[in-house]
């Protein structure tokens, strides 16, 4: 099948890598422009770009929806194949190919419509997710699902490890699609709608105003990017790998052994990463402060 592939990030390699595997004819890779990693340094490919160009396939960098549209009807592309792109495409586009385009998302639709599935199901305590295959349609997230396959969460369940399983399941998930596409019909989403809206680095600030159960979840957002966090004596400090404890301390005080006392429950700080040094122990990091308690700053 002659496909059209739209991705940016490394969560959309595996079913790029799937596709070329099991013989589809990839005429192009769409995908975001080269970002510099740093201030000062070279623009750099995106990971799908990186992909892409080691299996010799024509990469094209698009800054808007409307470049696209040429390509696509001069190539008679017989289905798109969406993955994390980060550019809403234009109803025309997504009419052009013959099966139209189809959508990798990372969620049990219509749960999580959005930007930030995996995400925001850790932070609401869901004991499970996974991914669909559905039907892009002109809405966010409202098209029709064509397969689906649904993956548990587990209380240690980060967003970095969450989205390794779930491309993976989702490459297989899609080659099975367009292995048979007339097996696969779409049906209209039914439940109730929830939504994911983009988080951003403020949104995973530690509130010790909520319950240790609560923050732990946001630390498990949040890793690997952009990590929970908070500032203790005006220097900013990244949780990344936090658990539940029974030991009682103050609200807002990191105490011995470093349990942050919050609004329900003490969390007791595994691995920390202050501001300009490199991961540790939160015991060694609060060894280093010279002090057996510590207050969060608010």
């Amino acid at each position: 099948m002659r496909i059209a592939f739209f991705g940016t990030p490394e969560l959309a390699v595996p079913t790029l890598d799937a596709l070329v595997a099991v013989g589809h004819e990839v005429s192009a890779v769409f995908t975001r422009p080269k970002q510099r990693r740093h201030r000062r340094g070279d623009p750099i490919d995106t990971p799908v770009a990186s992909a892409a160009n080691e299996l010799g396939l024509n990469v094209i960098e698009v800054t808007s929806a409307q470049e696209i549209e040429t390509f696509l009807a001069d190539k008679n592309i017989e289905v798109g194949v969406v993955v994390a792109f980060g550019l809403i495409l234009a109803p025309s586009v997504i009419a052009l190919p013959r099966l139209g385009l189809l959508n990798l998302h990372f969620s049990l639709l219509p749960r999580w419509r959005g930007a930030s599935p995996v995400q925001h199901a850790i932070l609401a305590g869901d004991t499970e997710t996974g991914v669909c295959v559905m039907q892009l349609e002109e809405g966010l997230d409202t098209g029709p699902v064509r397969a689906k396959a649904v993956f548990p969460v587990d209380p240690q369940s980060t967003t970095g490890s969450l989205f390794d399983s779930l491309s993976q399941i989702g490459a297989g998930l899609m080659t099975e699609v367009l292995a048979a596409p007339e097996e696969f019909t779409p049906e209209p989403q039914s439940g109730e709608i929830s939504w994911a809206p983009t988080l951003k680095v403020d949104d995973f600030r530690i509130d010790v105003q909520r319950p240790a159960k609560e923050i732990e979840r946001m630390v498990r957002a949040g890793n690997p990017q952009p990590g929970a966090w908070m500032t203790v004596s005006g220097n900013r400090v990244k949780i990344e790998k936090a658990h539940v404890g029974d030991t009682q301390v103050d609200l807002g005080v990191i105490g011995k052994h470093a349990h942050l006392g919050t609004a329900s429950g003490t969390l007791v700080l595994d691995v920390v990463h202050p501001q300009g040094r490199k991961s540790m122990s939160g015991v060694a990091w609060l060894a280093g402060l010279r002090t057996e308690k510590v207050q969060v700053d608010t």
